[in-house]
């Protein structure tokens, strides 16, 4: 299992809701009853933004413990690899390549990692100026030679660690 892949990045697609909303279809009759919410999140669930052209999706569970070997069964049933908590602590992370892709985050429902992924989107929903610096930052990194997953996410995680500290503010949290 190799989470690094190439990336590459793409304008804002609006069939990228439909993509999810499809998608969140197949996630509820495969894991929805061990869910307590399905969202879309990322780059892809903010209209004007530059992405990868990956549908990420956010699914809250009560307890990852509880959940976590059910889904993961359920999930592979249904096409996606099981990259477990990939760098992450408390998310479990699958990912489906083939003519669409997606990622799935399974994270406890309320949790850090629900909280702050909404937020972020919710923020960025708001805030077009921010959006469009975002996508502008993603480019620029792509630019200077950054083209696998890893080394990408590693030259965003302050600019993006920024972002969510504007989001608490504007949040008042």
């Amino acid at each position: 299992m190799q989470i690094d892949e190439p990336v590459h990045l793409e304008p804002y697609d609006e069939s990228w809701n439909e993509l999810y909303r499809s998608e969140r279809k197949r996630l509820l009759l495969a894991v929805g009853g061990l869910t307590k919410a399905i969202e879309h999140f990322g780059s892809t669930s903010v209209p004007g933004m530059t992405a990868k052209p990956i549908i990420d999706i956010l699914v809250g569970v009560e307890d990852t413990s509880v959940a976590a070997d059910e889904i993961v069964r359920r999930l592979k049933g249904n096409g996606y690899e099981h990259l477990g908590e990939a760098g992450i602590p408390g998310r479990q992370y699958f990912r489906q390549r083939g003519l669409h892709d997606y990622n799935v985050h399974i994270v406890q429902y309320g949790g850090e990692l629900w909280n702050n992924n909404l937020l972020l989107r919710d923020y960025l929903r708001e805030h077009p100026e921010e959006a469009q610096r975002y996508s502008d930052m993603k480019k620029h990194i792509l630019e200077r030679g950054a083209q696998t997953l890893l080394s990408y996410s590693d030259q965003k995680h302050a600019f993006v660690s920024g972002l969510l500290e504007r989001a608490a503010a504007w949040a008042g949290a």
